[in-house]
């Protein structure tokens, strides 16, 4: 059997039967996989904490003949983004991101770019400047690499250029935006203002080495989350299921930006 050593994300992981997992894991060199680790409940020496969700591992695994699954042999954790995990709204977000990546990314087909993205994401959500745009501008990158990049350049239907003078709205059965011209009765367009078209645009085009030096103005936080996940749950045609904890575990305890701004109230 084949053997082979890469860098992966893990995604998911669940128990099977009395010492093995099955898991779900994002790989640099062979994108999607799905594998058993025989003994994995048993061994700490072979995997350790190594398989846990959200962990960063060099997996090494032997390709199967004719097996959807591969067989994991053993693994080494690379990253372990320890604030995630201490942080219960990080890990609420990492969790959603984890998911987008499973339902949306192939089996077996590398991308380069959505392990890149997907890296650079845990990397800025481990970090204490986190701030909620990461995930806006997360969103926005996924959709683009899996074929479903929002317009945000013109009117879908017409073309026009979208322009600050115009009004503009966002409908998700169309893929983008549509101008007042264009504007029919409908229950799936949200009005978006020039400011938050104009972040995103430079949102979906920046270089992702550089997008920390973006910042969302409140009125572009509260729009584009209003937009962009029932627009990825409309195109994958599947309920969220970490969207609906993501929204409780926000409504408990705030999102980064309101905290930051709660702890400098606070500060004497």
């Amino acid at each position: 059997m084949p053997y082979y050593k890469t860098p992966a994300v893990i995604l998911h992981s669940l128990d099977f039967a009395e010492s093995d997992k099955l898991v779900t894991f994002f790989t640099r060199d062979f994108g999607k996989l799905r594998g058993i680790a025989k003994g994995a409940k048993r061994s700490r020496k072979r995997f350790g904490s190594g398989l846990e969700p959200l962990t960063c591992s060099a997996v090494c695994f032997f390709e199967k003949e004719k097996n959807a699954l591969v067989r994991l042999d053993h693994c080494d954790i690379v990253h372990c983004y320890t604030h995630i995990h201490s942080d219960l709204l990080r890990l609420g977000y990492a969790g959603y991101v984890a998911e987008l990546i499973n339902l949306t990314a192939a089996e077996r087909e590398r991308s380069d770019e959505l392990y890149a993205l997907l890296v650079s994401f845990l990397e800025l959500l481990d970090r204490p400047s986190f701030r909620e745009e990461f995930v806006r501008i997360f969103e926005l990158r996924l959709l683009a690499l899996v074929g479903y990049r929002p317009e945000l350049g013109s009117c879908v239907i017409c073309r026009r250029e979208a322009k600050d003078r115009h009004r503009h709205w966002f409908c998700q059965s169309k893929g983008g935006l549509i101008c007042s011209h264009c504007l029919r009765d409908s229950l799936d367009h949200a009005h978006l203002s020039w400011g938050t078209i104009r972040t995103l645009q430079r949102a979906q085009t920046m270089e992702l080495g550089k997008i920390k030096r973006l910042f969302f103005s409140s009125q572009a936080r509260e729009e584009s989350r209003r937009i962009l996940p029932r627009f990825i749950e409309y195109r994958i045609e599947k309920p969220l299921k970490s969207l609906r904890l993501l929204k409780q575990l926000e409504g408990k305890v705030g999102t980064p930006v309101n905290r930051l701004a709660a702890d400098k109230a606070g500060a004497p």
